[in-house]
């Protein structure tokens, strides 16, 4: 068996707000309005045994999002015109032959992975900024995309401004 490094808590810092599925609803500066549904944490592994890619096990944690019918912003639809594209708004990979993680952060299209997640702007313990011009990607799979997001370690995505240029806040739930 090939032993994979458990996940530190520096690269687990990312899915806390994810411990269960929730449904949270973003309203524009124009009352637009964004559902979207961040499903509970994805635990999956799998091996590699063959000469040519190699002999080792990985660890995935992902966290898999959706928006709800109505919402402003979509996942793009494949070519069959029917299904729209999935996203993670997380995903991390270990694999036995390496030391360090991958991790993905995607959010509306928006990908940061890899070199680029240096770019991303730390405004104070919890919360980080992340700007589309410094991304992997910007635009992925989205009908409409962003042009930056704030991520809270403690909740998640706060708030976001899309490629129009309108703001939009979490929803506060009255309690």
């Amino acid at each position: 068996m090939f032993k994979v490094k458990k996940f530190t808590t520096e690269e687990l810092k990312w899915y806390k707000p994810f411990s269960k599925t929730d449904t949270i609803i973003f309203i524009s500066d124009r009352t637009e309005w964004d559902t979207i549904i961040f499903h509970k944490i994805v635990r999956d592994s799998d091996s590699k045994r063959d000469f040519e890619q190699g002999f080792y096990d990985m660890n995935y944690l992902t966290v898999p999002y959706n928006f709800t019918k109505g919402s402003y912003h979509q996942f793009a639809l494949m070519s069959d015109g029917k299904t729209y594209y999935d996203q993670d708004i997380l995903n991390m990979s270990k694999s036995s032959n390496t030391n360090n993680g991958e991790i993905e952060i995607i959010f509306i299209g928006t990908i940061f992975s890899g070199e680029e997640l240096k770019n991303v702007k730390k405004i104070n313990d919890n919360t980080y900024f992340f700007d589309s011009k410094r991304a992997t990607y910007s635009g992925m799979n989205v009908d409409r995309g962003i042009k930056d997001f704030t991520f809270n370690t403690e909740i998640g995505v706060v708030n976001y401004t899309d490629d129009r240029g309108v703001k939009w806040k979490r929803n506060k739930p009255k309690l």
